[in-house]
């Protein structure tokens, strides 16, 4: 794209009047300087706030102004969700993480025009990296036509279709990981951002800054970016922000879930640790590394050798079984997205009852699988004695048939608990003896 640096500023205040994503705040406030000292663009957060500009980068890589503001509007999120989240050091998965939310958002809420840049400047890419931009249409066709066991195209589609926001960086961090060697596919570019490096303390930022995030955070569409986009900020005390009653019950139900949750699916701190295998690189002689080892003999320098080494950790091995018969449909969706986020500690697939036992999966966000009607444990309990998985969690509402000894005594060695919904029957439970959890009450069913 041919553009001056008349020609850039001109776009800047153009992107400020529109104020997609109430960036107006921290725009307004930065000053811009044109500079090859960032590969990209960056926005600085303290003392005089700048928006860093490398004018070759735009060139090279913008085909459209459009292009120019997804760049900015990247890194005024960047910024907003920095400072919010309060990200002391943003390692390699966490930056990729937190680019592919970011880009995810631009798209969702200004649409292609403006992710067209991530498409162009991403296209090549390989790996984890496809998450920095959307699907093309040959990639979205094969994903429907083979939605199953393929754990990125799941996160790549919620991301894009907005069921893994902010709230979720973390969780998309561990399970991806960081990008793998020559997965970029940009010769000498690099991220949008380059936010790799350890940032500056959040008590740090320019009063200026401060005081555009709280104008931000008073005008924002959060829901676009955050699950509960509740008391976001840097420390402030915004008073423009208010919550619902149903907000805050929300919360509180979701906390009281992810806990129980939590409790009955993570390994057992007390449970055999299995053995992982684990490589570092170290400026250190070993025999192992043959290559590193031939490469000390020539080499002026030491060289980083490998070293393999093993880490004992604990995999959760639990096996999930949701209740389908047609009573927990109001708190289904909620507790699979929960669910979703603790999987790493889950045995796939999971399992759904009603009459039968029959295996199922999330996709798009929901529980799919067949159904028949009526609620038998006894179908869990038998189902838990042919597979034994050693520890079993049963989602349900408790309205289950009377339990059949029998199967209780076969499954006695088994780790079983039960977690009920709010409006649940707890009696056949104590009656078999069956460890259990009772959620609080579901938010948005209150007024039912």
């Amino acid at each position: 794209m041919r553009i001056t640096r008349k020609h850039f500023n001109s776009i800047l205040l153009e992107l400020i009047d529109d104020n997609p994503i109430a960036c107006r705040g921290i725009l307004r406030v930065s000053r811009v300087v044109f500079t090859k000292a960032v590969p990209t663009m960056g926005i600085t957060t303290t003392g005089s706030p700048k928006l860093c500009v490398n004018l070759d980068f735009v060139k090279k890589y913008c085909r459209t102004e459009a292009h120019v503001k997804a760049v900015i509007v990247h890194e005024f999120l960047h910024v907003l969700l920095n400072h919010t989240e309060k990200f002391k050091r943003v390692t390699p998965s966490l930056n990729l993480a937190l680019d592919a939310v970011i880009n995810a958002i631009i798209h969702r809420t200004l649409g292609a025009e403006y992710s067209g840049m991530m498409s162009s400047y991403y296209a090549k890419s390989k790996g984890n990296l496809r998450l920095l931009r959307p699907m093309d249409g040959g990639e979205e066709d094969d994903w429907k036509s083979n939605p199953e066991g393929n754990e990125l195209f799941d996160i790549w589609a919620s991301l894009y279709q907005g069921r893994l926001v902010a709230d979720d960086l973390l969780d998309i961090a561990e399970i991806i990981g960081g990008p793998g060697e020559d997965e970029l596919g940009l010769g000498d570019a690099t991220y949008l951002g380059n936010h790799t490096e350890t940032l500056q303390d959040v008590g740090n930022i320019s009063p200026e800054v401060e005081t555009a995030l709280a104008e931000t955070l008073s005008s924002i569409r959060g829901g676009e970016i955050w699950r509960n986009p509740i008391n976001r900020g840097v420390g402030v005390n915004y008073g423009g922000l208010e919550i619902s009653e149903a907000d805050r019950s929300m919360q509180l139900w979701e906390r009281e879930a992810v806990k129980v949750l939590t409790q009955c699916v993570t390994p057992d701190r007390s449970s055999p640790a299995a053995a992982e295998a684990k490589e570092v690189t170290l400026p250190v002689l070993n025999e192992g590394d043959k290559r590193g080892f031939l490469r000390s003999l020539w080499s002026p320098f030491l060289p980083d050798m490998v070293w393999r080494s093993e880490k004992k950790v604990r995999r959760g091995t639990t096996q999930i079984y949701l209740d389908v018969s047609g009573s927990m449909n109001v708190e289904m969706d909620a507790l699979v997205a929960l669910i979703w986020r603790l999987r790493r500690h889950v045995r796939l697939p999971f399992w759904a009852f009603s009459d039968t036992v029959e295996p199922a999966e999330i996709r798009n966000g929901r529980l799919v699988t067949a159904t028949t009607g009526g609620t038998s444990m006894d179908a869990v309990l038998r189902h838990v004695a042919e597979t034994r998985p050693g520890k079993a969690v049963v989602i349900t509402d408790g309205y289950i048939e009377e339990c059949d000894r029998d199967l209780l005594r076969a499954v006695s060695s088994q780790d079983i608990r039960a977690i009920v919904s709010s409006d649940g029957s707890t009696d056949e439970l104590e009656r078999t003896g069956i460890p259990y959890s009772q959620l609080g009450r579901f938010a948005y069913d209150q007024n039912r």
